[in-house]
């Protein structure tokens, strides 16, 4: 009956027979056999029996895997005496037909040294169980390089894997006649790997280097040792000590720079020893001068560079360095010199760390000084802007703006601009909306303008025009100069001549059109379309668009040139939903006006209609609620109440509202305290769905920055503040 002897650190063995069939092993408790191991899988790998009678191992698809004999398998046909391998537990295969393990083997496994005869080289484990009758001896030399390999395959790593294996091996092999090196050597490789665990575990650069240096002396019985690294392309030792672990004293003046610069650009080490009287040694004169003895300079190789190397000496004793030693001191060397390259890239990651902590907290600060400095300027910034405000409502305006309704704050800023540039003859730019009134200001400016007396107010949409006959209405033509040209014809450019032409929606105007009036406004003259004479004119050009007339010229569909000739003072008007402190006002002149030219007496809106019209948005601005106020008169009998307002407006989610119109209360006073209401109640709704984000609740509003800190001041609003009835 098979058998499987488990093996595992600080427990007892384990035996568990088995017959024909499957059996699974892992860490869970449903296997046959449960492996308190970290590296096992809840399922690691199960055996079954094949037809032919032979046991065949299957891996379960684990992230470790299962190693036999020291090669990982997905599947494999165990034969007797097989070790499986989870994590740091051994499992031993033992079946019934084969031959139990002759005790006579390990009397096959003298320790033959370079006289033994050369087998193929096998991982350590493999090594451990390879010996037989037809294997041949194990050599010491089979034995150092499967040590050394394993060392520079996993490092410190190696040491707990290494020592069960070698415990097994002497155990298996017990009173076999091994020489007594094959025991120092154990020791050694202990001593190696205890050595690269603490490597490992420094992460300071400095003690690191150190740790090295006393650890090569020891390990090579040296007097004293250099460690010396390239740094900026040239040679800097790092670390000078003697075997006492004490620091020499002027190291440069103490080694051959000559052998360590060979060293280091071929990458191979250079072992002397005697080397007072070695010629191979590169420049043997600073040798001799150094009076040196034995000496050894091995490479620091970090994937195929030569970062630095390690340079031992004694003064005194010949041959201390042996060959035999060597490729153990160059793996401990590369080893060393990972370890030295992970510090490093350590120390540079806490630094670069540190810096960036600094740095941050060198930028929060500054961003906190930069904020409460925006935050001071932003409050002196709005009160300036009210005292100014409250400073224009005390200036009269020199000229007449009665046909152009509103006193907003917003509508008030562009009364002082026209009342400024009314009387120069600087082109001015209207942008706005549709509906915001854009002729009403183009007129304003002409017939409060000393042009009023002295020329006609002429205006022209160049959108409504296609450009064939865009031409002829702006600069004229002669009689015949096209089909159905039967007589002279006077342009608008003509007629306006010491007046003003209002030139709207120019952005709509084609690149060819802009060319020709560019040339006209360039040299203030004209010639009718198929006539050959000059007329000069002079015109003061207002351009209006609703379109940005920037984002056309970057579009390509504007010229720049033209822009800078039109747009030498700019005017922005406001939209209706931007300035609705005006509807009251606004509402107010429409009714007046239809029942004027009707005859009949102003009706009225009630106080429900009115928070409607007051909270909509108008997309078409003034036009629209012009449009509005006409249709809603039309369609009700008396007071216009919200059955009379069309379904946009009405469909608007609004508070209910909560004043009733006093008797004998005029409306304008009653609809100022209705639409103050519902504004207090609208910003502070929007400010708390906002999370009183002033910016966001700003921009949901369609009213800037300034305009809603000035109504929150106003209103008494603050976070958290339940509004009253």
């Amino acid at each position: 009956m098979p058998r499987l002897t488990v093996t595992a650190p600080a427990r007892p063995d384990r035996v568990f027979e088995f017959e024909d069939g499957k059996i699974t092993v892992g860490r869970s408790e449903t296997n046959f056999i449960q492996v308190d191991d970290p590296s096992a899988e809840p399922e690691h790998f199960q055996i079954e029996r094949t037809p032919e009678g032979r046991f065949k191992l299957v891996d379960l698809e684990t992230k470790a895997g299962t190693e036999v004999d020291g090669i990982k398998v997905n599947a494999h046909l165990l034969e007797h005496g097989d070790r499986i391998y989870v994590g740091r537990t051994s499992l031993l295969f033992e079946a019934p037909a084969a031959a139990p393990p002759s005790k006579t083997k390990t009397a096959r496994i003298p320790i033959a040294g370079r006289a033994g005869r050369r087998r193929t080289r096998l991982p350590l484990r493999s090594l451990a169980r390879s010996a037989g009758p037809d294997a041949g001896p194990i050599t010491a030399e089979d034995l150092k390089y499967a040590l050394q390999s394993l060392v520079e395959a996993k490092g410190a790593s190696a040491l707990d894997e290494a020592r069960g294996v070698l415990e097994q091996l002497y155990q298996e092999h017990a009173g076999a006649p091994l020489v007594a090196g094959l025991e120092a050597e154990r020791e050694k490789l202990y001593r190696l790997l205890e050595i690269n665990k603490a490597l490992n575990a420094e992460h300071n650069q400095k003690k690191l280097l150190e740790l090295i240096m006393d650890s090569v002396i020891e390990m090579a019985r040296a007097e004293r040792g250099f460690l010396i690294l390239r740094e900026q392309g040239s040679l800097a030792i790092k670390v000078a000590r003697n075997f006492d672990r004490e620091d020499v004293r002027r190291p440069e003046f103490k080694v051959s720079h000559s052998v360590a610069e060979e060293v280091l650009r071929t990458g191979r080490p250079i072992l002397s020893a005697d080397a007072l009287n070695d010629p191979a040694l590169p420049a043997a004169g600073s040798v001799a001068d150094l009076k040196l003895r034995s000496l050894l300079c091995i490479p620091f190789r970090v994937r195929d560079r030569v970062t630095g190397c390690v340079y031992i000496d004694n003064r005194f004793e010949t041959g201390l360095f042996r060959e035999a030693e060597l490729p153990v001191l160059q793996g401990f060397a590369d080893q060393a010199a990972l370890a030295i390259e992970n510090a490093r890239l350590f120390e540079e990651n806490v630094a670069r760390q540190e810096e960036l902590k600094l740095t941050k907290e060198e930028i929060e600060r500054l961003n906190a000084q930069l904020k409460e400095k925006v935050e001071k300027q932003y409050e002196e910034l709005a009160k300036v802007k009210q005292d100014l405000h409250a400073t224009r409502k005390d200036v009269a305006l020199k000229h007449d703006f009665s046909q152009i309704l509103g006193k907003s704050r917003a509508m008030q800023d562009v009364f002082q601009v026209l009342d400024r540039v009314i009387d120069t003859d600087e082109p001015v730019f209207v942008h706005g909306e549709s509906g915001t009134g854009k002729e009403l200001v183009a007129r304003a400016i002409h017939f409060n303008s000393p042009r009023a007396k002295s020329g006609k107010f002429v205006s022209e949409n160049c959108s409504a025009i296609p450009d064939t006959l865009l031409e002829s209405e702006l600069f004229g033509h002669e009689k015949g100069a096209f089909t159905g040209a039967v007589a002279q014809k006077t342009g608008l450019f003509e007629l306006a001549h010491r007046g003003t032409l209002f030139l709207d929606e120019i952005g709509d105007m084609s690149i060819d059109m802009q060319k020709k009036v560019l040339r006209a406004i360039q040299e203030g003259e004209i010639r009718r379309v198929g006539g050959k004479d000059v007329i000069k004119v002079d015109v003061r050009i207002i351009s209006a668009s609703n379109k940005d007339l920037s984002d056309l010229i970057k579009s390509g569909q504007f010229r720049e040139d033209l822009f800078y000739r039109l747009c030498v003072v700019k005017i922005t008007l406001p939209p209706l939903r931007a300035r609705k402190e005006d509807i009251p006002l606004l509402v107010e002149h429409f009714l007046g006006r239809i029942a004027r030219d009707s005859g009949q007496p102003p009706k009225k809106v009630d106080e429900v209609a009115f928070w409607y019209l007051q909270n909509y948005s108008w997309p078409g601005n003034v036009r629209e609620l012009d449009n509005e106020i006409r249709r809603a008169v039309a369609l009700s009998d008396g007071e216009i109440s919200v059955e009379s307002l069309k379904e946009e407006v009405r469909s608007q989610e609004l508070f209910k509202p909560v004043m009733r119109l006093p008797d004998g209360s005029a409306l304008k006073d009653v609809v100022r305290q209705a639409v103050e209401d519902v504004e207090r109640r609208l910003i502070s709704k929007v400010l708390e769905e906002c999370g009183w984000k002033k910016t966001d609740a700003a921009r949901a509003l369609g009213v800037s920055r300034p305009t809603l800190d000035a109504k929150i001041e106003a209103y008494g609003l603050a976070r958290g503040r339940a509004l009253t009835e």
